[in-house]
C-alpha cells in the first residue's frame, strides 16, 4: 500500500527538478531546440533529406512546446496581447514557409502554437460561446496541419501547458504521461523517429535542468519567432539559386 505512493513522490520530485529552470537554463533549451530545428530543415532543404538530422529535428518541437507551455503557466490566463504578436509573427513565417516548397494552405508550426494558444484561452474563459469557438478553430486548423504535426501536436502544446500548471504529483505525474504519448504520436508512422524525438528531449531536459544554475538569460524577446521565418527564409532562398 505503501510503494505506490512512494513511487509517485520520487517520480514527482524527479519532474519537477527536470522542470523547474532559472530563465538562462530556459534559453539553453531553447539554444538546443533552434540547433536541432536548424539540423532537421537544412538536412531536408540542402541534404536531400538526410535521415540523421532529420531524427535529431524529432526532438525540437517537444523542446519548444515545453517552453511555451511553462511561459503560459507562469499567468493565471492567457494574454491575447501575446497571442496576437504569435498571430502576426505566424502569418509573416508563412512567406517564408511557402518559399521553401510549402504549398499555401500548410500552416507552419508557429500556427500550430496561436491556434492552440487562442482555443485554450476560449476554453478557460468559461463561456459556453467562447468554448465552442475554441472547439471552431481547432477543427479548422487540422486539415492545414499536416505539415506541423497536426492533432498530435495540438495535444503535445496543451500537455505541455497542463504539466507546468499541475499542483499535485498525481496530476503532474499524470500529464507528464500524456505530454509523453503525444510526443510519441507526433510521429507514430515512424517508430523510430518517434522514440529518438522523445528520448532526445529528455535528454535535452536532463542535461539543462541540472547544469547553467547561475547562467543569464542571452537571447532577446521574440529572438526565435524572428529566427524561424528568417532561417525558413534564407534555406528557400539557397534552394532556389
Amino acid at each position: 500500500m505503501l510503494t505506490v505512493p512512494l513511487r509517485l513522490s520520487h517520480a514527482d520530485r524527479w519532474l519537477q527538478a527536470l522542470l523547474t529552470w532559472t530563465p538562462g537554463q530556459t534559453d539553453m533549451i531553447k539554444t538546443v531546440a533552434l540547433l536541432l530545428m536548424v539540423a532537421d530543415h537544412t538536412g531536408l532543404m540542402l541534404a536531400g533529406n538526410n535521415e540523421i538530422l532529420r531524427l535529431l529535428g524529432r526532438g525540437c518541437f517537444p523542446l519548444f512546446g515545453l517552453v511555451w507551455g511553462m511561459n503560459l503557466a507562469r499567468y493565471a490566463e492567457i494574454r491575447q496581447s501575446q497571442l496576437n504578436s504569435l498571430w502576426c509573427w505566424a502569418g509573416i513565417a508563412q512567406i517564408s514557409f511557402m518559399l521553401v516548397g510549402y504549398p499555401w494552405y500548410e500552416g507552419n508550426i508557429l500556427f500550430a502554437f496561436a491556434v492552440t494558444g487562442q482555443a485554450l484561452r476560449a476554453f478557460s474563459s468559461g463561456r459556453r460561446l467562447h468554448y465552442f469557438a475554441g472547439i471552431a478553430i481547432l477543427a479548422a486548423w487540422i486539415p492545414l496541419s499536416s505539415a506541423s504535426y497536426g492533432l498530435a501536436g495540438v495535444g503535445m502544446l496543451i500537455t505541455s501547458r497542463a504539466v507546468c500548471r499541475a499542483k499535485t504529483p498525481p496530476e503532474r505525474c499524470g500529464y507528464a504521461i500524456l505530454w509523453a504519448a503525444m510526443v510519441l504520436l507526433m510521429n507514430m508512422n515512424a517508430v523510430s523517429e518517434s522514440v529518438v524525438g522523445l528520448s532526445i528531449a529528455l535528454l535535452a531536459l536532463l542535461v539543462c535542468s541540472s547544469s547553467g544554475q547561475y547562467q543569464r538569460r542571452f537571447w532577446p524577446r521574440q529572438f526565435f519567432v524572428m529566427f524561424y521565418a528568417a532561417h525558413l527564409a534564407v534555406l528557400g532562398i539557397v534552394t532556389s539559386m
